[in-house]
């Protein structure tokens, strides 16, 4: 395994999420960085203008982007830049927010994406004021004058994830995540997660192998979405684990059981009601994954079996 990503910088033309009009990459293959690239584009039909605001940010005008290809046609370029590398971004749930938005004002699928956040990495790396870009990147040792110029950005990111990564000595970032007790972030067709942190510094239980196997939570991976009125997600993890179940951060297909807690609405997408872990279940289940849905009140009865 090796330190292999490509970092990802949007810029947009207005403050519809879905209306990039540039993109910064940084690949970054065996812990080198190997190439950047810039590329222009008109945001898609449904939200193509430009905001006085947006432009006075990055200096992006219409007409730079005029005679450019719309987002639509420039996302197979991005992600053959990329070449499957796993995607990171200084607080991911915009630059890939920005994805999964001007995919939706172009009516197409979301593609199948892994990605890590250096803005939650340096939150759980550095004791700084701010965690924002050109504070995180002068803790990284990488200062940039140059913020919202998009190949500079991604470039920033990617010596930010790598200074974090030499730090905690991690040789690939399933190692630096497991580091900072930190997930990957997942979108596809189906829903998306976050990359985000867990609610401790400990690591993830390992099941216990000789709890009864009578226990219906027994050999079974399962995965918790929402707050836990009758106990902290930690706790409900160890709980699981001493049942023989295997507690696991995001919902994939070894996912056996999703436990829904209290689904704050601040935290959803706009219209939805349930978590992307939920949508993504039941999308799952859909498709002919066995994945049982189970409430707090009765997860905390099988408990007791």
């Amino acid at each position: 395994m090796s330190l292999d990503f490509c970092a990802i910088d949007f810029e947009t033309a207005n403050s519809s999420r879905g209306s990039p009009c540039a993109v910064g990459l940084a690949r970054v293959e065996g812990g080198q960085i190997v190439g950047t690239k810039r590329m222009l584009m008109r945001p898609p039909e449904s939200v193509d203008w430009f905001d006085d605001f947006n432009i006075e940010l990055h200096g992006i005008t219409p007409d730079m982007v005029e005679h450019e290809p719309r987002f639509a046609d420039r996302l197979p370029e991005i992600l053959e830049y990329a070449r499957g590398l796993p995607l990171v971004a200084h607080n991911a749930a915009f630059d890939l927010g920005v994805i999964r938005d001007a995919c939706d004002e172009s009516e197409m699928e979301w593609p199948t994406l892994t990605y890590a956040c250096t803005l939650v990495l340096s939150r759980r790396s550095f004791d700084l004021l701010s965690y924002s870009l050109p504070w995180a990147a002068q803790a990284a040792g990488f200062p940039t004058g140059l913020h919202h110029e998009p190949e500079a950005d991604a470039l920033a990111a990617a010596h930010i994830l790598l200074a974090i990564a030499a730090a905690r000595s991690a040789n690939d970032l399933g190692a630096l995540l497991d580091a900072t007790y930190c997930v990957l972030g997942h979108m596809g067709p189906d829903g998306w997660n976050g990359c985000t942190h867990t609610s401790s510094d400990e690591p993830m239980p390992s099941a216990n192998p000789d709890a009864n196997p009578a226990h219906p939570f027994y050999g079974r991976e399962m995965v918790f979405t929402g707050a836990l009125s009758s106990m902290v997600r930690t706790r409900a993890w160890e709980l699981v684990a001493a049942c023989g179940g295997q507690p696991a951060a995001g919902v994939t297909k070894l996912t056996n059981i999703l436990v829904i807690g209290y689904q704050d609405a601040r935290k959803l997408r706009p219209g939805e009601e349930l978590s992307a872990k939920a949508r993504k279940a039941a999308a799952l289940r859909d498709k002919g994954q066995a994945i049982e849905l189970l409430g707090e009140v009765d997860f905390v009865r099988m408990l007791a079996l």
